[in-house]
């Protein structure tokens, strides 16, 4: 099989069940695929808690930082800032596009919209993920049948 790219988010997700995502994080990548944490930000911050957590990955993205290299962020004097919704909102989705992931993992509803890469609605409280409504990853299992699950759907979906 070739490398598959896998995207998951921090919030939501890897934060409900750091457990959970470690070892699968491990398992990911000792089969040589990338695990990108695709996240809000800001980067700094989310790649110490992932370190504290052992959660591994071979790439991170954060939108806030991102979008403050571009000059498109709004600072305001009590440490809150703004970010154009719609650029936030598409931001996950075009970065999946442009870095060929195969499947990204999130529990927002509002990104999947967005998406031309396959979206996996995450639910934290059943550990379930569901694509198009048609296909149901489960989370209540060994890392190596969470992956065994994603390597199947990534197969019959993958273009070659």
């Amino acid at each position: 099989m070739s490398k598959i790219k896998i995207g998951l988010d921090y919030h939501g997700v890897i934060s409900r069940h750091p457990h959970c995502f470690s070892q699968l994080s491990k398992e990911v990548l000792s089969r040589g695929y990338e695990l990108h944490i695709i996240t809000g930000g800001p980067q700094k911050i989310i790649e110490n808690r992932l370190k504290q957590e052992h959660i591994y990955y071979s790439h991170i993205f954060a939108i806030l930082d991102y979008y403050e290299t571009l000059g498109e962020v709004k600072y305001f004097s009590n440490g809150e800032f703004k970010i154009d919704d719609m650029l936030w909102n598409k931001a996950k989705a075009e970065y999946c596009l442009k870095n060929n992931i195969d499947i990204h993992i999130d529990d927002s509803f509002c990104y999947g919209r967005w998406f031309n890469t396959p979206y996996c609605f995450y639910d934290p409280h059943e550990q379930i993920c569901m694509i198009n409504n048609l296909y149901k990853i489960n989370f209540n299992q060994s890392p190596l049948k969470i992956l065994e699950e994603i390597e199947n759907f990534v197969c019959l979906n993958k273009t070659f």
